[in-house]
Order: C-alpha cells, then sequence, then structure tokens
C-alpha cells in the first residue's frame, strides 16, 4: 500500500514536469512565430519602399527630363529640388499606404551626375512648393536616386527592448536625351527654323538673364502678331492642312504637297469617316477634315479653327521627294546640296533635305494670311484644357501682366513643324511658272529670308525639321502665344541596354529609365 503511494505521487511529479516543458516550448514556439511574423512583414515593407522608391525616381525623372531649358548654351532644369521632392512624396504615397498604423516613413531624393557621384540631396521641404524659386537642380544632373525608408513596431523586438523595426530601399533612374518623333498630332501653325531659340538667353535676353536661373525663367513667346520672327508679308503663322490647294482654280482640285491628307472624320475617305462637330459656327454644323471649306478665303473660317480643336491626324513629311508631283501641281523649286550652308551649314539633329541628293525633300504646306485670331486662339485653349495635365509644376503660376487669378492652368507638348524656305505664287504665270522660291535680301540663301511685314508674303512653306514645344491654357491668347521649348517625353530605345547609344539631354525631347542601384 505504502509502494503504490509512493509510485502515484512520483507520476503526480511527472504530469507537472510535462506542463513545464510544454509551457517552455510553447514560449520557444510563439517566439519563433512572432520572430517568423517580424521577419515576414519586414520583408513586406521592404518591397512596399522598393516600389515607393522606384515610383519616385521615375516620377521624379520624368519631371526633370520633360522639363529642360538650354540656359548660357547648357542644359538646365526649370523646376526646383523642392518640386521633385514634393512630386517625390506624391507617387510614393501610395505605396506608403500599406505601411502599419504609426509607422513613420521618410523620403530622400539624390541628383547625381553622368558618373553618378552625388550632386545635392534633398530630404525635407514644405509642400506643396513654390511655383517659380526655390534650390536649382544641379546643371549636371544625369542621375536621380530616390530612398524610402519606414520605421514600424516590431512584435518581438518591443518584449526585447527594443521600440521598432525599419526597412528601407533606393532606385536609381537615368536621364538621357532621345529623338523627336517626325509625326504626331500638331496644330496649323509653323515657325520659321532659328537654332538660337531654344536657348533661353538668345531667344529672350529678358526672360533668363545671365546668370540665368531656370527656374524663375519667363515663358518664351512662340506667336505674336507683330513678332519680327513670325511676321513675313501677310504671313504670320498660320497653314492650311486641306486637302486640295486654294492657289488653284477650284474647278479642277489640285493635291497639296503634303504626304497625307486628314482622313479622320471625312466624308471622302476610304472608308468614309464622320464629320466632326464645327466648332467654328462657320461651317454648318458638321466639319469634314478635308478642308476646303472655304478655298477663296484660305480656309481661316472654318477649317483652320477646327485643325486647332482636332489637331490635324494627317501624315506631314520631312524625307517625302517632291521630285514628281500630282498632275496639275507644280514642282517645288530645287533647294540644291546647301551642304555647309545656311540652316544646313549647323543643321539641328533631324533634316533630312540637307546634303547631296535631297533636294526635293519635305513636304510644302500652303500658308494663310493673317492672325490666329480669338476664335483660333479660343479652340486651342480649350483642346489644353480637356487634353492637357492640369497638374504640371506650373499649373498654378501667376502669369505675368494677367489678371489677379490668372495662372498657367494645364499644360500640352505638342510636336511643331519649322520651316526654312518659301515661295510664292503667281496666278496670272504660265502653268510651271507660277511658283518662285523666295530668298533673301542679302544673298540667295531661301533659309535666310529676312522677317518683315512688306511683301513677299510666303504662300506655301517647306517643312525643314520638327521640334516640341509645351504650350500652357493661361498662356494662350488672340494676341500671343506662349510656352516652353521642349517637353516631349520619348522612348530609351537602345540606350536602355546600351549606354553607348545614349544621348545628352537636350532642349526638346527627352527619357528616364531605371537601372541598377549601388548606393
Amino acid at each position: 500500500m505504502g509502494r503504490r503511494r509512493r509510485i502515484g505521487a512520483f507520476r503526480k511529479d511527472e504530469n507537472g514536469q510535462a506542463l513545464v516543458v510544454v509551457g517552455l516550448a510553447m514560449v520557444v514556439l510563439l517566439g519563433a512565430l512572432a520572430l517568423g511574423l517580424d521577419w515576414g512583414y519586414g520583408l513586406t515593407q521592404r518591397r512596399v519602399m522598393q516600389n515607393a522608391s522606384d515610383a519616385a525616381a521615375l516620377g521624379v525623372g520624368k519631371m526633370l527630363a520633360t522639363n529642360v531649358v538650354i540656359a548660357n548654351g547648357s542644359p538646365a532644369f526649370r523646376v526646383s529640388q523642392e518640386q521633385a521632392y514634393c512630386l517625390a512624396t506624391q507617387y510614393a504615397k501610395a505605396n506608403f499606404s500599406f505601411s502599419p498604423a504609426g509607422a513613420s516613413t521618410t523620403m530622400a531624393i539624390q541628383f547625381l551626375d553622368s558618373s553618378a557621384t552625388l550632386l545635392a540631396t534633398i530630404s525635407s521641404a514644405a509642400c506643396p512648393a513654390a511655383a517659380s524659386g526655390g534650390t536649382e537642380v544641379p546643371t549636371g544632373t544625369r542621375y536621380v536616386r530616390a530612398t524610402s525608408g519606414v520605421s514600424f513596431r516590431s512584435l518581438v523586438a518591443s518584449v526585447a527592448g527594443s521600440g521598432s523595426l525599419s526597412a528601407g530601399a533606393s532606385s536609381l533612374a537615368k536621364l538621357s536625351g532621345t529623338t523627336m518623333p517626325l509625326n504626331g498630332k500638331t496644330w496649323p501653325m509653323v515657325r520659321h527654323y532659328n537654332p538660337a531659340d531654344y536657348d533661353l538667353n538668345s531667344n529672350t535676353p529678358k526672360a533668363c538673364p545671365n546668370p540665368c536661373d531656370p527656374t524663375v525663367a519667363a515663358p518664351v513667346t512662340f506667336w505674336s502678331p507683330n513678332a519680327t520672327d513670325t511676321v513675313y508679308g501677310k504671313f504670320k503663322g498660320l497653314v492650311d492642312f486641306s486637302r486640295y490647294s486654294t492657289r488653284y482654280s477650284q474647278a479642277s482640285p489640285v493635291p497639296q504637297l503634303i504626304t497625307q491628307w486628314d482622313t479622320s472624320g471625312s466624308l471622302s475617305a476610304a472608308p468614309p469617316t464622320t464629320p466632326k462637330a464645327d466648332q467654328s459656327g462657320k461651317c454648318g454644323g458638321a466639319w469634314d477634315t478635308a478642308g476646303d471649306q472655304d478655298p477663296t478665303n484660305n480656309d481661316k473660317q472654318c477649317a483652320i479653327p477646327n485643325w486647332f480643336y482636332y489637331p490635324f491626324e494627317g501624315v506631314l513629311s520631312l524625307t517625302a521627294s517632291h521630285a514628281t508631283v500630282p498632275a496639275g501641281q507644280e514642282a517645288p523649286s530645287d533647294l540644291g546640296d546647301r551642304t555647309g550652308n545656311g540652316v544646313c551649314g549647323t543643321p539641328p539633329d533631324v533634316a533630312p533635305s540637307c546634303g547631296s541628293g535631297n533636294h526635293f525633300k519635305g513636304d510644302w504646306i500652303e500658308t494663310a494670311p493673317g492672325d490666329v485670331g480669338s476664335n483660333m486662339a479660343t479652340n486651342m485653349a480649350a483642346y489644353i484644357q480637356a487634353n492637357g495635365d492640369a497638374n504640371n509644376p506650373f499649373a498654378q503660376t501667376q502669369v505675368k501682366g494677367g489678371t489677379p487669378r490668372q495662372v498657367y492652368g494645364a499644360s500640352i507638348t505638342m510636336l511643331v513643324y519649322l520651316w526654312d524656305c518659301a515661295e510664292t505664287f503667281n496666278g496670272n504665270a504660265s502653268p510651271g511658272n507660277q511658283w518662285d522660291l523666295a530668298t533673301s535680301n542679302n544673298g540667295t540663301d531661301c533659309s535666310q529670308i529676312t522677317a518683315t511685314g512688306n511683301t513677299p508674303t510666303p504662300d506655301r512653306v517647306h517643312l525643314f525639321t520638327a521640334a516640341a514645344f509645351t504650350f500652357y491654357e493661361g498662356l494662350v491668347s488672340g494676341s500671343s502665344i506662349q510656352g516652353f521649348w521642349g517637353g516631349f517625353f520619348g522612348d530609351p530605345g537602345p540606350c536602355q541596354s546600351d549606354p553607348t547609344k545614349c544621348q545628352d539631354l537636350n532642349a526638346l525631347a527627352n527619357t528616364v529609365f531605371l537601372v541598377s542601384d549601388v548606393p
């Protein structure tokens, strides 16, 4: 009996030890589980921060790429470091929203040169940033690094006496120049090619005095009815995209020397397309994109105002040859070799008509005399408002000299064509001799035609090259159209895989893409 009691007591002791072992095991298991949760959550936050950094680096990179200006002969940026930082935080917010409650997040933007050497860092700013002024982005910036971080309360670390854990990541984006597209939607407005236009100091000295602070640069004038670089006789930059020429008899329509007329809303298209709602008030309710509704007035009442609301969707070419022309049309002037002369002396990147064998390359488009006018400017501003970027960095910038509430507003970057040479038309001359090349007063170089209010007035102009221009809703009126050259965001192309194919930043078209980062 005593022995049984002793064995029973021993068994009770065994049960007690098992509970202790199980309890200790549970502590270990719970600790391991908490550690696993911390580890997994930390990895999740690391991925969240990587996404935030990727978005911020690309967002800031695109902002810089689309706001390059040439000042004092070198690329510079119209935006400030503060604007870049505030944009980075906006791009990161969507990812930061996945951070745990009570977590603190950080963001830093670094600007690096072409060798990835650090030039400047910004890690805080009052947002939204001022639309002008601020700290300049270093002109040598060719890389942007975004570094994001988060600190959050840990399940295990808090028990161990440590209040939080942290996770972070960085992304590096490369800026590069790219090639301007040669086709795209465009307005019925051209400008004479002048390479000095692209430099803020050369174009308008008062816009950015030397030394230039590009963050406070005034916009440049693209068009004005009285500008000395816009007015050529009665021609002030308006062109007619109509299918047929307005210079010949309308009894036998003669096609213009353009590659493809606008078939986007025409009953004459094959197959027919639906005409568009008239935005001029002069077309009778519907407008056919073939144009030619008012040829005796160079289509200024109906077609041209509508092409400001519905940009031209045909094809204009810098490379098409017009040595052979449609029946009834007259071949354009032979522009000659021009290698090393005039605009071909230091040609832009895209100038197909320069050089031997290229004498007839490039479309010729007919002009319309007179001003842009309020009806055309109204349609232009309406298109920008409906299709532009209302959140651009300068949307709330006050227009200098405007009304108290007049701001830049929405922006849009458009393809614009630049002409070099012009021809005049004489309907009284014999067929084959009705078009004459307009030459300068000081020589035979047609690209140096003098800008003057005197005759002759160009009747058709030769498309020499293409450029990008960023227009703003609040800077468009019947008396002036302003903005900034450039702003086109293009594809990286072979540069993304082969750094030797990359270009330096330029005034017109740039790009950005992520690269491997080794902070």
